[in-house]
């Protein structure tokens, strides 16, 4: 059976498809980027979807019996739909607010670039940590792993379960305080180095004070912080891996905070 040859019923099931599948498309990492042309995200959505329709095509689903009622699943399949794509996007998050400390400890807090993705001013480590990111995040298949998130959120939640109960919050504040735990991994080996440096040339300005501790210690901050970002390239691949290997488990958790 073709998708012109489906009943009115299972046209509504395709709209509730095409809307939660959009959201999570048109907001994701990668894909959800501004630079990506439009078409392609919607030839993707539409593929996608059509795709995805015959794996839940016996889901049992609400069927609304008015406009009010069929307005509110629609919001609510986009609600499931970004909810699902923001706990994705949060890695990259963690990475630039990492980048960023770095960047502000080693005196680079004004150089700032454009990512393209957000198509927001951000720091020079910043942006380089997140184009590795992003080689990570296709490297190791966590784009399949938000394709299975799609199809497994419709066998969780359909629309007529969606509550935002005290859970809700919850799930919430523990994916943003993993962000935060995140930056904090990934900027630590840096920022210690760097605040060890600042406490020597502070002493060495009271030993010393004949020297300039301004002209010395602002090269040097510079060069041993760059140094520092090349040898946690290893440590930084180990946290952004096992942030992705989380996935699953936090598509699950924001799914299941949905579900009444």
């Amino acid at each position: 059976m073709g998708i012109f040859d489906l009943n009115p019923t299972e046209y509504q099931k395709f709209l509730f498809v095409l809307l939660r599948v959009g959201a999570m498309i048109m907001y994701i990492p990668i894909l959800g980027s501004a630079q990506v042309p439009a078409r392609i995200k919607i030839g993707l959505i539409l593929f996608i979807s059509i795709a995805v329709f015959p794996i839940v095509r016996d889901t049992p689903m609400h069927d609304p019996t008015g406009l009010f009622e069929l307005v509110i699943s629609l919001f609510s399949e986009i609600t499931i739909g970004l909810a699902v794509a923001y706990s994705a996007r949060l890695l990259f998050t963690a990475v630039q607010i990492a980048g960023t400390i770095v960047d502000f400890q080693m005196g680079f807090g004004v150089v700032n670039v454009i990512d393209p993705q957000t198509e927001t001013q951000v720091s020079v480590t910043a942006q380089f940590q997140n184009i590795l990111t992003i080689l990570f995040f296709l490297a190791l298949d966590a784009h399949h792993i938000i394709l299975g998130a799609i199809v497994e959120s419709f066998f969780i939640i359909n629309p007529s379960q969606i509550n935002f109960s005290t859970f809700t919050p919850e799930i919430m504040l523990i994916l943003f305080k993993a962000t935060f735990i995140t930056a904090v991994k990934i900027a630590a080996p840096i920022m210690a180095i760097l605040f060890f440096i600042s406490v020597g040339l502070g002493l060495v300005a009271r030993t010393v004070p004949q020297m300039n501790v301004f002209i010395v210690g602002f090269p040097l901050q510079i060069g041993v912080g760059l140094l520092m970002v090349g040898l946690s390239m290893s440590f930084f691949s180990i946290v952004v891996q096992s942030q992705i290997e989380e996935l699953p488990e936090r598509f699950l958790g924001i799914m299941q905070s949905f579900k009444s």
